[in-house]
């Protein structure tokens, strides 16, 4: 049998390579209707039983030959039509056929006897009979690229024939494998020697019953795809709950890892992972992305595990001044829906120090010096704030150092007592939880005392004037106490501490970007925590890795490659948000990605939210089961999914999908392949590291 090389294929032995695509097929009838859209074949039941059956969607083969030989002469048509069945149709005479059917059902239901018994053999060929309307797909030619013939797809056909000249056949298994992994080799990939990097991703499936495709060896035809064809494009996977949406994934990622391994060209993946199953090995594949290699995957979670060293934690140092960007950013995301008048004032507040270069004096001017103290009162206010919502304050922690006069000091300190502040010359350092809540505590009570003073009833403690003239202080302490008229800010706060943790060294964006860099593959596992924190982490790592990108494409710089997956995509993508809000990272995301060569895999089992423009820029589409028809609708207005509508809502085997790629030129109906252990250690191979088992199983 014939071996065909990749998608487009290289010379067959045969002069005419197109002879090649007959070797192994069966008849099935032949052609009465062709135009450029359909085409009607007649059969009958001993050729459909011959050839396999004839499953909806099943690809068919149409060429002028010689009956009987097929394979060794050229055919009338130097082409082969590519069909694909859509249904049934009615024959000519079809009214006859089914009054001589009747009659025939009749005449053996009065005798006892079997159809056949009663019948002449003319008679029982022609009850026999049947007719398939097809699909057109497009057109198989020979051509010759660098020597070599070469078999050419074209999506159409560029003629029809009033007669019958073309007999149809189905296609054998090395030939349907041609079908659906075409076009494994483009000219471009021939001319300049280029062998495509492949995956086999699942293996040919038409139909949910597959007892004649088991029999007739049709039932594990491998469908084998470009990796690149993922790499820096857009994918949807789309599919209700258990359909194999993350065993889709799964496969793509650990494909792209090994590529990128094998071409030593760094391909970042940075995967959300909103339920944890791609972090752990699972009882479900036996196996897990966290399995490619410590040096290779990074696990970022709330609850990391200090002893394992994939694991990183997800959450910063909130009381960490080199942290003081991104505290400030996730703050500003926390409240970033509120708008009263004293939020807008907190999120104004300067609480980082200025720029000495702004100042003519440099470190030394007067000026500078001031607005330097005033930032740190801000950020002791801050601290404070932080403290107030239950941010434990790190052991051993080196405090916060600004300037307060003696007397209020000393004020605070006979109140609260020594462990609260640490007195200096003319400054304090505040060093502990309880002594930013006290001392922050004292100034709230006397600023607001002397807020209320009148002539009659002065203001008689130590004087508060320079706090209640610190900007940044009273913006925050406005959030603190509750006197800028709500306390909105606090209780954001107090349900964003799954954040914080006092043992963090390092902000978590620079990380990230760092490991992507390096080609690793990145888990967030955003299982644990609330909602809102998974979505706040998920989105601040965006929109940073985004402005990354912004930068290097600014300054001409070659892009970081990266690939993001996102799951439960609707939620991100949807089109309100889309419309509402253009800065949304996820907004950004789909519309910049192209830009900066991000590849965007996502997940979603409702298309009908996630905004058109987004979908009509995905170049890769793998479709399992979906059970609303409002879904297929809106899949309908993409190439012609609207022929599997019925299907995609009937069949629910978990990994049916239909499938159209960026290289493919039609949709291919696939089982897509399970995710397991052997593809992790194909990737460790290609990373030179050892094989592996899981725990349990002997290799």
């Amino acid at each position: 049998m014939a071996s065909f090389q990749g998608m487009a294929a290289q010379a067959v032995v045969e002069a005419n390579p197109l002879t090649g695509l007959l070797k192994g097929a069966r008849r099935l009838g032949g052609i009465y209707h062709l135009d450029y859209e359909r085409a009607v074949i007649i059969t009958d039941d001993l050729l459909k039983r011959d050839a396999g059956g004839v499953p909806r969607h099943g690809f068919l083969l149409a060429a002028a030959t010689a009956p009987n030989r097929e394979h060794d002469e050229p055919l009338d048509e130097d082409e082969i039509i590519l069909l694909r069945v859509r249904g049934v149709a009615q024959l000519p005479n079809q009214s006859e056929v089914v009054a001589t059917r009747m009659a025939a059902m009749r005449d053996a239901d009065l005798r006892d006897r079997k159809p056949s018994e009663i019948l002449d053999t003319l008679t029982e060929g022609q009850i026999q009979m049947s007719a398939f309307e097809c699909d057109v797909l497009g057109t198989f030619y020979p051509e010759s690229v660098a020597g070599q013939a070469f078999i050419q797809y074209g999506a159409d056909i560029d003629n029809v024939y009033a007669g019958a000249r073309y007999f149809v056949y189905t296609p054998s298994a090395e030939t349907l494998k041609f079908l659906a992994s075409y076009p494994q080799r483009t000219k471009d990939e021939i001319e300049r020697q280029i062998a495509p990097a492949l995956i086999e991703l699942g293996h040919v499936r038409f139909a949910a019953t597959r007892r004649r495709a088991v029999a007739a060896g049709l039932a594990a035809v491998p469908v084998n795809v470009r990796v690149t064809d993922f790499i820096a494009r857009k994918t949807a996977v789309l599919g209700m709950t258990r359909a194999g949406k993350s065993n889709t994934n799964k496969t793509i990622c650990t494909a792209i890892f090994e590529y990128s391994q094998t071409t030593k060209r760094p391909i970042g993946q940075l995967i959300f992972d909103p339920q944890g199953e791609y972090a752990s090995v699972n009882q479900q594949d036996k196996t897990g992305l966290r399995l490619l290699g410590e040096d290779w995957v990074r696990i970022y979670k709330l609850r990391a595990n200090p002893d394992d060293q994939q694991e990183r934690s997800l959450t910063i140092n909130f009381y960490d001044q080199s942290h003081l960007p991104a505290v400030r950013g996730l703050i500003e995301e926390c409240i970033g829906d509120l708008e009263a008048g004293y939020v807008h004032a907190f999120k104004a507040a300067e609480i980082e120090n200025p720029d000495a270069e702004d100042y003519p004096g440099g470190d030394k001017d007067s000026a500078y010096l001031g607005a330097s103290n005033r930032a740190r009162c801000g950020r002791f206010a801050l601290y404070a704030l932080l403290a107030k919502a239950g941010f434990k304050v790190p052991s051993g922690w080196s405090g916060i150092r600004f300037q307060m006069a003696g007397v209020v000091a000393d004020a605070i300190l006979k109140d609260y007592g020594s462990s609260t502040l640490i007195k200096e010359s003319g400054y304090v350092t505040v060093k502990t939880m309880d002594g930013l809540k006290s001392t922050m505590d004292w100034l709230c009570r006397h600023i607001q005392a002397a807020e209320k003073a009148t002539d009659r009833k002065p203001y008689s403690g130590p004087d508060i004037t320079k706090w209640r003239e610190c900007v940044p202080f009273m913006a925050i302490r406005a959030a603190y106490d509750g006197s800028g008229g709500g306390t909105a800010i606090l209780n954001r706060l107090k349900g964003s501490t799954d954040f914080h943790d006092p043992k963090a060294d390092a902000n978590l964006l620079p990380q990230v970007a760092s490991d992507l860099e390096r080609g690793m593959l990145v888990i967030v596992d955003l299982s644990y925590g609330s909602e809102r924190v998974a979505t706040m982490l998920s989105e601040r790592l965006v929109r940073g890795l985004l402005d990354l990108a912004n930068k290097r494409f600014r300054s001409n710089q070659d892009p970081m490659r990266m690939q993001i997956v996102v799951e439960e995509a609707h939620r991100l993508f949807d089109r309100e948000r889309a419309n509402k809000n253009e800065t949304d990272p996820w907004v950004r995301l789909a519309k910049e990605s192209a830009k900066y060569e991000i590849g965007v895999i996502y997940a979603t089992q409702e298309v009908s939210s996630v905004d058109r423009r987004i979908l009509s820029n995905t170049h890769n589409w793998v479709i399992a089961h979906l059970n609303s028809d409002q879904e297929t609708r809106e899949l309908a207005h993409y190439y012609d999914f609207a022929v599997f509508a019925d299907e995609i809502r009937r069949s629910e085997e978990p990994g049916f999908a239909r499938m159209k790629t960026f290289s493919g030129k039609y949709i291919v109906p696939i089982q897509i392949a399970k995710f397991d252990h052997d593809m992790i250690n194909g990737a460790r191979k290609a990373s030179g590291q050892a094989e592996i088992t899981v725990p349990g199983q002997v290799r």
